[in-house]
């Protein structure tokens, strides 16, 4: 058995703790651990229009009841508080009396905003403004879903002259059809 002096055995000790110490540092070995990052929900974007002080597109971290989005905007207080909570692309138009009127943005805002067109109730200004359709383009789809009835899935465009495969991937990320999730646009 090796015979090791009591300086020795001091240096030895030293490097011990010292390599004790670093793995503990290194491994934040008595800092509790960080919290998860928070959850981050989509946004939800809701456009306040009409007798408001403050109209506007509003972002909210939940769907906002109607009582909320008219708080944020500076309107009028509502004829009727109602608790209905409104989806991301809502659009509000207060008037006179707390009276309101409810729809939704335009395309382009949408669209502008990362939220997908729904297929069935886009009108032929929102249709064109989705990249790679214009105003006969547009028409055709409009035709479609007129003699047809409303699409079942977006895959139904390609029934439409002038829609292949290739214009259809380019199109899918920017339309939904109401009850279906829609993705956000790939960024390019």
């Amino acid at each position: 058995m090796p015979y090791f002096r009591r300086t020795h055995q001091g240096v030895i000790l030293l490097l011990g703790a010292a390599l004790l110490f670093l793995w503990a540092w290194r491994s934040n070995f008595w800092m509790p651990p960080a919290p998860a990052p928070p959850q981050h929900s989509s946004p939800v974007f809701v456009e306040i229009t009409g007798v408001a002080a403050h109209p506007g597109v509003y972002s909210f971290n939940h769907p906002p009841t109607l009582l909320e989005t008219w708080r944020r905007a500076g309107g009028p207080e509502p004829a009727s508080a109602s608790e209905t909570k409104l989806a991301s692309g809502s659009r509000v138009e207060i008037s006179d009396g707390g009276i309101y009127k409810g729809g939704r943005m335009s395309g382009p805002q949408l669209l502008t905003l990362g939220l997908a067109l729904d297929l069935n109730r886009a009108t032929r200004a929102d249709l064109e403004a989705l990249p790679g359709i214009g105003p006969a383009l547009a028409g055709r789809i409009l035709d479609y879903r007129q003699s047809h009835g409303p699409f079942r899935q977006i895959e139904d465009l390609e029934q439409v002259s002038g829609i292949g495969p290739k214009k259809l991937a380019q199109l899918k990320p920017y339309l939904t059809i109401q009850g279906q999730e829609a993705s956000p646009p790939d960024p390019e």
